[in-house]
């Protein structure tokens, strides 16, 4: 998260590429570089913005949002670090990584467009941690499978 918005207003809406309109609070508003960066190009006080993408995709991208204290700053790990710390970065954010596990392939695949568009380095790293879980659990099954096949 890079800076803090003055004068940000309590809540923003957001009109998605299916014509839904959602309402964002200026917290999310800061945790997300896109958002950011259309309520600072306007001069005047701006109520509604337009993102390209659909309303179920940014609901899940929020409801993901929703797991993490956005009151306490968040500093992204470099992908090495996020790599060597993985355990202790799954460990705490859990209930967000429970929550992309449950979601089916269609829906994660439409979460991932959302953030991209959001520009939230937060989700992107959960992303990031989720995708690490579930191709270490892969690799690990077939390790696994490997091993019996060899006793």
């Amino acid at each position: 998260m890079d800076s803090i918005i003055a004068n940000i207003p309590k809540i923003l809406k957001i009109r998605t590429e299916d014509n839904q309109v959602m309402e964002v609070t200026g917290k999310v508003i800061n945790e997300c570089e896109a958002l950011k960066n259309a309520f600072e190009m306007h001069a005047d006080p701006v109520s509604e913005i337009y993102l390209p993408v659909e309303s179920a995709d940014l609901k899940n991208a929020f409801e993901l949002l929703n797991f993490f204290d956005l009151d306490r700053p968040y500093f992204p790990l470099p992908i090495c670090l996020l790599s060597e710390h993985r355990q202790a970065f799954l460990k705490a954010d859990q209930p967000a990584l429970k929550f992309l596990h449950g979601l089916p392939d269609e829906e994660k695949a439409g979460i991932e467009i959302a953030i991209d568009y959001l520009e939230c380095e937060r989700l992107d790293d959960c992303l990031r941690a989720f995708f690490f879980t579930v191709i270490h659990e892969f690799f690990e099954g077939c390790r696994s499978n490997t091993e019996e096949k060899n006793i």
